[in-house]
């Protein structure tokens, strides 16, 4: 969106100057004439407006914005208020400035005549195409507020299931984190001041403590190198996983992997139904949600199945087999779909499903919690016993040969 600004004369011929944001000159052009305004000038800024800097949002729309913007918009669309009007009660009241500056290009595009899923589509920023598709079909069964509050509910969700991963992971990274600093600090201070102590005594050193003093040395000497090379598989590991097959790979490994390999599964499928049934009770062609759906999943595991299954939809068949076929969709996911396909209700039987997932995902993120903090600390005591016999274990044979030293001066006395 460019940023214009424009000089005008309304029917009275009073002039008229402002500044606008629109895709192009003659797009600013066609909603100042929908206005009933003759023209004068329209002049694009080349120049940043320090009025404006206060719009930047580094971090991206908060969903709580989003989701309080849909159910308020929803409640004034239920109530009779004209589009138009409710917009611009909500530019009023939303707090984020470029939230705001967004919500008003909408309500200008919607006054121009533009349905509001159109004029959404020219800021992605805000929503994607699952909640664009979904506004447009609220338009076009005269369901809007209806639509708007399931499409609040979606984001709420998806950010839940986002937000229990992200807290399940959060303890044991903190564990992980303490043993990396343990590891460093015995590294580079406490092992090299040992290493000083026990270089004065001529004595046959442990094994564990040669081990220990060549890995301090190796740090302490060649840290830079230590930094280079985490830096540089980083790096590798971002170009990696941006081509097909590293994104593919990485996916197929998450799903594998032990205790969180299975709530990212149960996530994707509790994604997978609770939207598919949504799209569907909105009123989308099966093929239309099962692509939108596609889209919404992270897994390309699970992505690749949901459009197998729309090809298979597409020439006639069930969804419920390729759901069936695929190793990474448990049975009883396709099961509930080939109930739902039978009866007719299969947009309320993905809900009960998503339901029960949902559930699933609170259950399996708690477990993890609960298994991976022992497994961090047993590793963190593992490490740290198996340093402090690197270091305490010369000082014991010190000991014990001091102590014969001591008995062989008695004996001679």
């Amino acid at each position: 969106m460019a940023k214009f600004t424009y000089s005008a004369r309304d029917n009275k011929g009073k002039e008229i100057e402002g500044k606008m944001e629109a895709r192009d000159a003659e797009a600013l052009a066609e909603i100042l004439q929908d206005k009933g305004l003759v023209i004068v000038s329209i002049k694009e800024q080349a120049t940043i407006d320090l009025e404006e800097l206060g719009q930047i949002n580094i971090g991206g729309i908060p969903m709580k914005e989003k989701v309080v913007f849909m159910r308020q918009l929803a409640t004034m669309v239920g109530a009779g208020l004209p589009l138009t009007r409710g917009l611009q009660v909500m530019e009023q009241q939303i707090e984020n400035a470029a939230f705001r500056r967004i919500i008003s290009q909408v309500k200008t595009s919607v006054e121009s005549g533009k349905s509001l899923a159109e004029s959404f589509r020219g800021a992605d920023e805000v929503f994607d195409e699952v909640a664009i598709n979904l506004i447009e079909a609220g338009e076009s069964s005269g369901n809007l507020d209806d639509i708007l509050d399931k499409l609040a509910v979606e984001l709420e969700e998806s950010k839940k299931l986002k937000a229990k991963l992200k807290s399940a992971l959060t303890y044991p990274m903190i564990l992980l984190v303490v043993i990396v600093g343990v590891m460093l600090l015995m590294m580079f201070v406490l092992v090299p001041s040992m290493s000083e102590i026990y270089s004065e005594f001529d004595a046959e050193l442990p094994w564990i403590t040669k081990f220990l003093m060549d890995m301090s040395n190796f740090f302490v000497g060649y840290w830079w190198a230590v930094l280079v090379a985490i830096l540089g598989l980083v790096i590798g590991y971002k170009v990696w996983v941006d081509t097909p097959n590293g994104s593919r790979t990485k996916d197929k490994i998450l799903v594998k992997m032990p205790i969180v390999g299975i709530i990212i599964s149960k996530m994707q499928i509790a994604q997978f139904t609770r939207l598919l049934g949504l799209l569907l009770s909105s009123g989308l062609s099966i093929i239309r949600a099962l692509e939108l759906t596609a889209l919404s999943l992270n897994n390309q595991m699970f992505r690749e199945v949901v459009m197998e299954a729309k090809k298979e939809v597409e020439k006639g068949g069930s969804l419920a087999l390729p759901i069936a076929r695929s190793e990474y969709y448990p049975l009883i996911v396709s099961s509930m779909i080939a109930v739902g396909e039978e009866t007719g209700e299969l947009d309320n039987v993905l809900a009960k499903v998503a339901e029960y997932y949902k559930d699933e995902v609170d259950v399996a993120t708690e477990n993890m919690s609960s298994v991976l903090e022992p497994v961090f600390l047993i590793l963190m005591g593992l490490a740290i016993a198996f340093i402090s016999l690197g270091i305490y274990m010369p000082m014991f044979q010190l000991s014990e040969v001091m102590g014969m030293v001591v008995d062989f001066m008695n004996l001679i006395v």
